[in-house]
């Protein structure tokens, strides 16, 4: 899935207004616990949009938000006359998109305010009810930790504790976890990869549905167009509906790099990656397929992310 980037789209995190148990100077703070599901590695949880029910792809890798004109149609939003956003995709192609109004947006059952969000296609998605009315990006998650269950069918929303000396910066989980390598791309976070020897950066992007290697990447490896065009494969398009082809590579082992060594995250053996053109400045896009196979915690405030 292609990823929008709102260039001109400033939305801060409303306040909850929700109530919460008490916790401790040092630990994290539970927000809200959310539905997820799973359909076809579309990974997306409930959402109420000016209260009609819907859902939207909870997406780690686009800064920005984004809503279907399908849902836009259906609830009769009227158009933000103050703001325009540029959406781009993989291509670096960008388009200007116009911005809808919604009055009240609850996230789960986290109400999160009046939106101004870009009208974009999402093309592919499963037919499923309620919707998916769009997708939710950087922009709405920042101001919270996010904890992705997929095995258990989990979105937990935390807030960090205030940024102490004595508080160590960790999951509110006990012993076990895996600390990765992480470092900010803008809004979002990107991890430390090396593939068969070479090491790059994959940005974490739960609204892929799958591992995609940049062909610039595959490249520098001494891969050639021409052994990708041996490989199967296809032609996909995004938000930005420009149409890229894409080549499924066999390669001999991935792994993500830890801050420690050795605590755990195992070596992927064999695996078959998506090889295309990719716009953002990361090596590889790190998908929902792997998303569905762990626990896995990350703190935008913290700019920290750890698995187990």
């Amino acid at each position: 899935m292609m990823r929008p980037v709102a260039f001109l789209l400033a939305i801060m995190l409303a306040g909850s207004g929700l109530s919460r148990a008490h916790a401790g100077p040092c630990t994290p703070e539970r927000i809200a616990d959310i539905p997820l599901h799973n359909d076809g590695l579309f990974l997306n949880a409930p959402v109420v949009l000016d209260g009609r029910q819907a859902r939207f792809i909870v997406d780690t890798g686009s800064e920005g938000s984004l809503i279907t004109p399908e849902a836009a149609s259906a609830l009769k939003l009227a158009a933000d006359p103050a703001h325009l956003t540029v959406i781009q995709g993989p291509n670096g192609r960008g388009q200007l998109a116009p911005n809808m109004m919604i009055r009240a947006l609850s996230f789960g059952l986290l109400p999160l305010g009046s939106r101004s969000i870009p009208l974009g296609a999402l093309p592919g998605l499963p037919v499923l009810s309620p919707p998916i009315a769009g997708l939710m990006g950087v922009d709405l998650l920042r101001g919270m930790d996010v904890e992705f269950n997929v095995p258990q069918k989990r979105l937990t929303l935390w807030r960090s504790p205030s940024r102490d000396a004595r508080c160590p910066i960790a999951p509110s989980w006990p012993a076990g976890y895996t600390t990765l390598q992480a470092r900010r791309e803008g809004a979002r976070l990107a991890l430390s990869f090396t593939l068969d020897g070479h090491e790059g950066l994959a940005l974490l992007d739960s609204g892929a549905r799958s591992h995609i290697l940049s062909r610039r990447f595959a490249n520098a490896m001494g891969i050639s167009d021409d052994i990708l065009r041996r490989d199967q494969g296809g032609v996909t398009s995004g938000v930005d509906l420009n149409a890229r082809w894409y080549h499924w590579h066999h390669f001999h082992e991935l792994h993500l790099q830890e801050e420690k060594s050795g605590t755990g995250n195992p070596v992927w053996k064999d695996p078959v990656l998506t090889v295309s053109d990719m716009r953002d400045n990361a090596d590889m896009l790190l998908g929902a397929d792997w998303f569905a196979q762990h626990d896995i915690w990350i703190s935008f405030s913290a700019g920290q992310v750890w698995v187990r």
